[in-house]
């Protein structure tokens, strides 16, 4: 099996490559780029450490995040907890290059990894990501010509959330009125993100000019200045690490003339890119888009092993005893289906001095996750599927449940990465995608804001209000919510409760809780919450049962709180944790209202602490006819 997409890219590259080289471009001092976009000098930034104890090295990653987690929180490498934080202690993580393209989620491994930055370094630690020339293709704008590289999602990922939502309305403008009416229709939620997906699928394949600056100014906006930082080649005690690896001609530069050279002509590159008609000096590239540059040599993984006196001056002029480089994958050498793990032989050369870790760690080729560890000064090779790991009981570790606070604090600041119709088709409310910091998760954007005295209130500010409530009454019944503009719209951005089955639907199919006793006390304390905002208790489409964690959750409020002193139609209060029972005893009329006042008139606030009082009223006659151990739990 051959990796296709490794190696150099003969298309619209030769054809700028030789035009430099010819000088047929020049520079001119007057506009030049690296005048305007100066990168990192030199000495700011570190490309050799000693003393280090333990270093991990994984290679090629190609936006697969899932696969980078499982590497990361494997017991073999041990480097982040459950909740994706740093547990390596001084240890240093080096990625290899070749987080970018032919993979779905390079943002979120590159949110991850700049968590992990700091966290580590905190820790007394590192994290190291080298420039891959998947890197070098996107900092200079090249990849999107190339079917394949820039997936739809990652292309999304960086794309400006203005462009991107002005692009897709002039789209569903293009449809005929039936196929619009289908696609907002109940249940069309697969057929809306379908037809978005296919639009920027044209997109691409089209190469369209106006959406190519926009996903390349999003990308340098968002990582460019982060990418411009990052090393080619570095040194750790005695070996050198480096994406392609280094040459006999290379290994004669000084590491940090590499990386400079390098930095500057990205610099260059990255100002053609915007205007190719400015200069007027000849510029011949030293590194960039070079074969034999630490980003694309392969002679490390095709030459014999007669090369071994090559080899051995190449670390002779770096100073080192082993380089560990990526970017050459060979499927063949890996064993996978008979027996996937990575073994020795499949990775190291040249007397184990030379170990090449593209082992194909992306899904989409089909190989292992794998990662090599020196300590003490020794190398421990680990690598295997996920389904070794699952046999002999190591499984990659799921981050847990985030707090409510912290929910909060990820809906008012992540990034919205994508957008479809609400549940059912719903226009009156978007579902997004948010991003942030290696996280992704669903949340639903509600917009339509009719309070009273309108006849027919329907306002996601009802919502706020009953988040709020249930907050001060700790139940966890409804799911964290936070006021925020999306694309300019005010409203309000509430956590999407994934692959739930709402009650109603429960009890049409007759489906039996897991569990049950947890669900009839749910059930219970979330009646008291509706009778408390006069909610519809006859409506339970919008009470879900969590597909991950089981949970009961009410998730729209948007018609409660009417200033009625009443209880609700059809909502009988009957039983109650011991523990809400306590708080409707210790609730405080003043310090509601000022927790409410953003959300409700003091009428609405007046008649919710009287349904408070009717409440206790109804579960103390309740302890009265029927003993306080059936009514309390």
């Amino acid at each position: 099996m051959r990796r296709s997409g490794k190696g150099r890219p003969w298309g619209a590259l030769p054809l700028l490559a030789l035009l430099l080289a010819l000088g047929l471009i020049p520079l001119s001092p007057a506009r030049s780029f690296l005048a305007a976009e100066t990168p990192p000098a030199a000495d700011e930034v570190p490309y050799a450490w000693t003393g280090v104890d333990r270093v991990v090295a994984v290679a090629d990653l190609h936006g697969d995040y899932d696969r980078f987690v499982f590497i990361l929180s494997h017991p073999a490498v041990a480097l982040v907890d459950a909740d994706l934080n740093w547990t390596g202690g001084r240890a240093h993580l080096v990625q290899l290059g070749d987080v970018m393209d032919r993979g779905p989620q390079a943002r979120r491994i590159i949110d991850l990894i700049r968590r992990l930055e700091g966290q580590a370094a905190a820790a007394g630690g590192k994290v190291h990501v080298l420039l891959g020339n998947h890197e070098e293709m996107n900092i200079t704008g090249i990849a999107l010509d190339y079917p394949g590289y820039v997936t739809v999602e990652q292309f999304l990922s960086f794309l400006p959330a203005d462009f991107r939502l002005a692009r897709e309305e002039e789209f569903l403008k293009t449809l005929p009125p039936e196929e619009r009416k289908r696609l907002q229709a109940g249940g069309a939620d697969a057929a809306f993100e379908d037809a978005l997906y296919g639009f920027w699928q044209r997109t691409l394949a089209r190469r369209n000019p106006e959406a190519r600056q926009a996903y390349m100014e999003g990308f340098d906006r968002e990582v460019g200045g982060w990418l411009m930082g990052l090393n080619t080649v570095i040194k750790i005690d005695d070996v050198v690490y480096s994406h392609a690896g280094i040459s006999e001609a290379y290994s004669r530069w000084p590491l940090r003339e590499i990386n400079t050279v390098m930095r500057n002509e990205l610099a260059f590159f990255k100002g053609l890119m915007r205007d190719p008609h400015r200069t007027r000096e000849p510029f011949k590239p030293k590194i960039v888009y070079e074969p034999d540059s630490p980003l694309w040599f392969r002679g490390l993984a095709t030459m014999g092993e007669t090369a071994q006196a090559e080899v051995d001056r190449i670390l002779a002029n770096l100073g080192a005893k082993a380089m560990v480089v990526g970017h050459s994958f060979f499927y063949n050498r890996l064993k996978s289906g008979s027996s996937p793990v990575v073994e020795r032989s499949a990775v190291a050369r040249f007397q184990d001095k030379i170990w090449i870790m593209d082992t194909g760690i992306s899904g989409s080729y089909g190989g292992i996750p794998s990662a090599l560890i020196r300590e003490g000064g020794t190398f421990t090779l680990w690598g295997e599927t996920e389904e070794v790991a699952a046999r002999s009981g190591v499984k990659p570790v799921a981050p847990k449940p985030m707090s409510a606070e912290d929910a909060e604090e990820f809906l008012r600041t992540a990034a919205v990465t994508g957008r479809s119709a609400g549940p059912g088709g719903r226009t009156d409310a978007w579902r997004l995608t948010l991003e942030d910091r290696g996280r992704v998760h669903q949340a639903l954007f509600k917009y339509v804001d009719r309070r009273r005295p309108d006849p027919l209130p329907d306002s996601y500010r009802y919502d706020l209000a009953a988040y709020t409530l249930d907050r001060y009454l700790d139940l966890g019944l409804v799911p964290p919510i936070v006021e925020r503009t999306v694309a300019e719209t005010a409203g309000a951005l509430q956590m999407f409760v994934v692959d739930a089955l709402s009650e109603e639907e429960r009890r049409a199919r007759r489906l039996a809780p897991e569990d049950p006793a947890y669900h009839a006390r749910a059930v219970a304390d979330l009646r008291v919450l509706q009778a408390l905002t006069y909610d519809d208790c006859r409506n339970d489409k919008d009470t879900l049962i969590g597909g991950t964690d089981g949970k009961v959750y009410r998730v729209d409020f948007s018609e409660a709180f009417a200033p009625r002193k009443s209880s609700p139609p059809r909502c009988p209060v009957r039983r109650c944790s011991r523990a809400l029972y306590r708080r409707l005893l210790d609730w405080n009329d003043a310090e509601v209202a000022r927790r409410l006042a953003p959300f409700l008139d003091q009428a609405e606030i007046d008649a919710l602490n009287a349904r408070r009082r009717l409440v206790l009223q109804v579960l103390a006659t309740q302890i009265r006819v029927n003993g306080e151990a059936n009514v309390l739990y």
